[in-house]
């Protein structure tokens, strides 16, 4: 690609505070990113069947490639539990979490934390998954950090961050720290300033070649 022009980037987010992340992972790239929230896809999944979220992802993946960008970026893992292909329309949909995973093979024992339970079964079972096609044993630990997701639906960011690093600070992590959720990322940073090895996905969007 002609490395003076500027690559379109389309990225969907779960909550608008995703945003911030993207934008400052590929602040070095040449990239143009064009952000969309749809925050109404939590409860659809609380309330719809999974025939009707899948009907909700798809319609809004063909709106996002209608803008012809050069890939799109899923940052939410509920998103991408309900998508299948690598491609629409000859668009790349790259998932966050999928880069997520190449990172984490790198280490011989995790321990993955979650805000949102609803996204834990379908993150942990794609990731073993991911280590299945890899022929490397899954060797990690899931813990849920309670009561703080619905701090950060409430927009109470402070709060929701305090929750994490609190709970962090008082618990004693086997292998490597993991934060699989991109919103977790804010909380990651002040652990790691006080001496905590943490990755996020942050770290790996950094990586992303467009």
């Amino acid at each position: 690609m002609n490395q003076n022009k500027k690559s379109k980037l389309v990225v969907l987010h779960a909550h608008h505070s995703n945003i911030e992340y993207t934008e400052t992972a590929l602040k070095a790239a040449n990239v143009e990113q064009i952000h969309h929230v749809d925050p109404g896809l939590i409860d659809a999944i609380k309330t719809k069947s999974a025939h009707d979220v899948q009907q909700r992802v798809q319609t809004q993946l063909e709106w996002l490639a209608d803008s012809k960008p050069d890939a799109i970026l899923i940052t939410c893992t509920n998103y991408s539990l309900y998508i299948r292909e690598s491609a629409i329309s000859d668009i790349p949909i790259l998932k966050i979490d999928e880069l997520f995973f190449r990172a984490l093979l790198d280490y011989p024992a995790a321990t993955l934390y979650f805000t949102n339970p609803h996204t834990v079964e379908g993150t942990a079972n794609r990731l073993k998954d991911y280590y299945k096609q890899a022929k490397l044993r899954a060797d990690f630990q899931v813990k849920i950090i309670d009561h703080a997701f619905e701090l950060l639906m409430s927009n109470m960011q402070d709060a929701y961050n305090e929750t994490i690093v609190d709970y962090i600070e008082k618990d004693l992590p086997q292998g490597q720290i993991v934060f699989p959720q991109l919103s977790m990322h804010q909380a990651a940073t002040r652990l790691k300033n006080q001496g905590f090895s943490i990755i996020t996905p942050v770290d790996t969007l950094k990586e992303v070649e467009l």
